[in-house]
């Protein structure tokens, strides 16, 4: 199996339309948002300049890459071969792919792997950033939140759609 180009480049909006949510200043956004990272009002509704934008999509095309790694086994595989897919395409690598090859390919699966990604990437990383940035523990829990329903969604898209079988 290989990446799905085309569904992880849309993954990479995931996290722009959960922070639309998340960040709103009917949950952590405003005020609470501001405080926690030290913004004014007036820095607050500074528009963003998009070539900082660009680069937090492309940030998040590298994550929906991990993400496949992490959430189509089947990848697993095509490393194991160096990338040949025709050394999956005969014998014992077709057999394993004919038993094995559409398993775990659904949407819970992914969502679970986000969950699990977050948990031992996002929350050790952020929490050193936390620490060592003197934030408090709230900051580390809005943050670490918001990933954690980010990559979710992202590996439950990846699973259910974004591998290509090798035929």
């Amino acid at each position: 199996m290989t990446p799905n180009f085309t569904i992880l480049a849309l993954c990479s909006f995931i996290p722009f339309l959960v922070a639309t949510i998340w960040y709103h200043s009917s949950l952590f956004g405003g005020d609470t948002w501001n405080k926690l990272v030290g913004l004014t009002d007036q820095q607050s509704k500074t528009k963003i300049k998009p070539v900082k934008l660009i680069i937090s999509i492309l940030l998040n095309f590298i994550i929906a890459l991990g993400l496949a790694q992490i959430t189509l086994h089947q990848m697993g595989v095509f490393s194991l071969v160096g990338g040949n897919a025709e050394a999956l395409k005969i014998g014992t690598g077709a057999a394993f792919l004919a038993e094995y090859g559409k398993n775990h390919l659904d949407f819970g699966h992914g969502f679970f792997h986000g969950i699990l990604a977050a948990i031992l990437f996002v929350l050790p990383v952020l929490g050193y950033a936390t620490i060592f940035e003197r934030k408090s523990a709230k900051y580390l829990l809005v943050n670490f939140g918001f990933w954690t329903i980010s990559l979710a969604l992202m590996g439950g898209v990846i699973a259910a759609w974004g591998g290509v079988p090798i035929v």
